[in-house]
């Protein structure tokens, strides 16, 4: 009797394990990385970087936008991205900042495309 109950508890271990390791591998979502846009700091950073973007629109406040955007999601990069991910995201920030410092031009929503390249280059 002793015997059996080992034998089904070993057998129900094996099939949770198994289980386990088939569901690990297929967490990312078939559309692709998604879901680096729905996490806490994604839905953080987007807004942030509308709100620059939508202060921006105002003649008189761009250039503290601009100057809060720097500091903000330049921040945020560099305390999020180690190493070679921080390397490649530095050609795009700074694309990101020259658009934003010519007058005109800056009214495009380069703090929203930045932060959402980033995110989906995860």
């Amino acid at each position: 009797m002793i015997d059996k109950v080992k034998e089904e508890t070993k057998s129900s271990i094996d099939e949770n394990e198994s289980e386990e390791t088939n569901n690990s591998g297929s967490e990312s979502s078939p559309g692709g990385n998604s879901g680096n846009l729905t996490t806490p700091e994604g839905v953080i950073m987007l807004s942030a970087a509308a709100i620059f973007d939508i202060v921006s629109l105002v003649p008189g406040v761009n250039v503290i936008s601009d100057i809060f955007g720097i500091v903000i999601i330049g921040g945020w990069l560099v305390f999020t991205r180690p190493g070679e991910a921080l390397k490649k995201a530095i050609k795009k920030f700074l694309i990101a900042c020259g658009i934003e410092l010519i007058p005109i031009v800056s009214v495009a929503p380069s703090w929203t495309w930045f932060v959402y390249s980033i995110l989906k280059d995860e």
